[in-house]
């Protein structure tokens, strides 16, 4: 094996003219251009007997597996050519890495080059790409389009490299400009060889997130992107995405058109009027209609939020931004009924069994998905339409309301298209409004042990103007199994509990 660790499969390249190998990769890092192929190794492994496998950011460009590229070193010069046989990320292969790309890791892949040993990377070098005559794909095209710029970015950092980072020239940056300054000051603070130096870096890092989330909080609008299959926020690996510009949110939508999601967007507020405005709106500010943000996403329990992903992007929780109700010594029955575990758990899984995609393991997912459903479904107190046929009346010596003389209590039903009635239940006072006006229905707090004892129907509904949960027979039954499994181990613990009593008292006789 020769210099770097050369192979076999490397002298096949030595009859190559200089233009033959390199023609469609050099360019100097100043002349770098939009759709040119930029990744930053961030770290390099071993791969088989005499591979690497090279880990890093994706800053420009898209990368096929097959492809051919250049090395290039910390001076910006090329060199050598090697081929990336796969691209991977989160151990699974792709058929493209790029740039542009949202969920969980974002534009962090793992390139297997398979022909040159790890002694030839160095952490900080690039591999590069001309993009040459290629046409763009669309989605790339668009990010290249509203992404920040190389210039706007270089700006930025070096405001963060000056002597003292102030809260005014904080306040200066946009919300995007924020996420990016924090990804540099984190590198820069992992990367730092001193400890006052990384502390320095720390602090600044601490002055960001605190800009960045006041600017979210004071925003006129963000964007979200909404799941037509559910109609709710885009529950995306534990995470919902929130855009600062309207053009980020458009890029998703046609970034997950590849992936067959269908998804729209959605112009929203931040917080509520009486948040946003704790003294009153004035003349000039009434309050903005639109369903707030961050209020929605309290009752649906999305608690992960991902600002502005596909670019520099940062990861919030929601309560950062809008922290939940406090009940502290109030009584059970002041507090509102909210189930903000079970409609995640909901949208998750009506949002992968609504994908229209066929992959590996897909049933066992779906599988997993569901009993997570039903579990928080066995747990759930709901609120359940009623009325009162007849009269109401004072109870003597007491302040509470009993059946007159003939009155009953009467439970709201549904009926589907074929004819068939259902219990329809609630997990919050916003769901159950949408079907049943207050002024004209009641509601009771169940939990779904009593729902299911009190349904009539051929099965329960939950959220039917929203999620629209139908449990039937064999849904109703697994819910039961989860609500009965609890009490089938406390009776067994007793029972063991009673025969090691037994047996004691045996040995004490004897």
């Amino acid at each position: 094996m020769g210099l770097f660790g050369f192979g076999k499969k490397n002298k096949r390249n030595a009859g190559e003219t200089e233009q033959e190998s390199f023609a469609a990769v050099e360019r100097e890092a100043d002349t770098f251009e939009p759709g040119d192929l930029m990744f930053e190794i961030d770290g390099v492994h071993p791969w088989n007997e005499q591979g690497s496998v090279l880990i890093g950011r994706m800053t420009g460009g898209e990368l096929l597996p097959g492809t051919r590229v250049s090395y290039h070193g910390a001076d910006g010069k090329r060199v050598f050519d090697c081929t990336v046989e796969t691209v991977e990320q989160g151990g699974r292969a792709l058929k493209k890495g790029s740039a542009c790309c949202f969920g969980v890791y974002g534009p962090v892949f793992s390139l297997v080059v398979p022909d040159f040993a790890p002694n030839a990377f160095c952490v900080g070098n690039t591999i590069r790409r001309r993009a040459g005559e290629e046409a763009l794909s669309p989605v790339l095209e668009a990010f290249e389009a509203c992404r920040m710029t190389k210039e706007r970015t270089q700006a930025v950092q070096e405001t963060l490299r000056g002597e003292e980072l102030t809260e005014e020239a904080c306040a200066s940056f946009s919300i995007q400009e924020l996420i990016c300054a924090l990804s540099f000051v984190r590198t820069e603070e992992k990367n730092a060889e001193e400890d006052a130096e990384a502390e320095e870096w720390k602090r600044r890092s601490g002055l960001l997130y605190s800009c960045m989330l006041e600017k979210i909080k004071s925003a006129d609008a963000v964007y979200m992107t909404f799941d037509k299959a559910t109609g709710f926020p885009f529950y995306n690996n534990g995470m919902v995405d929130l855009y600062s510009r309207k053009e980020y949110a458009e890029l998703a939508v046609l970034y997950y058109q590849e992936m067959f999601r269908e998804l729209e967007v959605r112009e929203l507020t931040v917080l509520p009027a009486e948040v946003r405005f704790p003294d009153g709106p004035s003349a000039e500010e009434q309050p903005d209609k639109r369903i707030p943000a961050f209020a929605m996403l309290y009752y649906l329990g999305m608690e992960r939020v991902m600002i502005d992903n596909g670019f520099y992007r940062a990861l919030i929780g929601r309560a950062e931004v809008l922290p939940p109700p406090d009940y502290t010594g109030k009584p059970e029955a002041q507090i509102p009924v909210i189930n903000p575990a079970l409609r995640t758990r909901m949208l998750d899984f009506f949002g992968e069994v609504r994908w229209k995609v066929s992959y590996d393991k897909r049933t066992e997912v779906l599988q997993t998905k569901e009993q997570a459903m039903l579990a928080e479904v066995a747990k759930s107190r709901l609120l359940v339409p009623m009325r009162c046929e007849g009269t109401m009346q004072k109870k003597p010596g007491e302040n509470q309301l009993v059946l007159g003389k003939g009155a009953k209590l009467l439970f709201a039903a549904i009926k589907n298209t074929a004819g068939e009635s259902y219990t329809p239940v609630f997990t919050d006072i916003t769901e159950f409004a949408k079907l049943y006006p207050m002024k004209e229905w009641g509601a009771t707090v169940m939990t779904i042990r009593d729902v299911i004892n009190v349904n009539k129907g051929v099965g329960i509904a939950v959220n039917p103007a929203g999620e629209n949960l139908v449990l039937k027979e064999r849904a109703i039954t697994a819910i039961r199994e989860l609500l009965d499994g609890p009490k089938e181990q406390e009776r067994a613990q007793e029972d063991m509990e009673q025969e090691g009593t037994e047996q004691e008292d045996t040995k004490q006789k004897a």
